[in-house]
């Protein structure tokens, strides 16, 4: 009857070791890659921006990324090769 109950107890420790791992996979699956999947180049007002990201390349994109916060709580992905983005990195790297 031991031999029983330590086998369950086993089965389920792999089980949950197993499901726990699937979910950290999936976890940094999502993580490795672009966030911004298309770029606005349209000039926005700064009166209307809150935050801005920028995210370096590197392995979970090629791409320099570019994400303003607008006071609206909407979020914009903006081309970081738009003049007037360059302006406001610019200004961003100097303070």
């Amino acid at each position: 009857m031991q031999g029983v109950h330590f086998a369950a107890v086993l089965a389920m420790w792999l089980l949950c070791g197993s499901l726990s791992e699937g979910v950290s996979l999936q976890k940094s699956a999502t993580e490795l890659r672009c966030q911004c999947l298309k770029t606005e180049s349209g000039f926005i007002n700064p009166k209307q921006i809150q935050k801005v990201e920028i995210i370096p390349s590197g392995p979970h994109c090629q791409n320099v990324e570019v994400i303003m916060e607008l006071h609206s709580g909407q979020k914009v992905c903006v081309d970081p090769q738009a003049a007037w983005v360059k302006k406001i990195m610019d200004w961003i790297s100097k303070s």
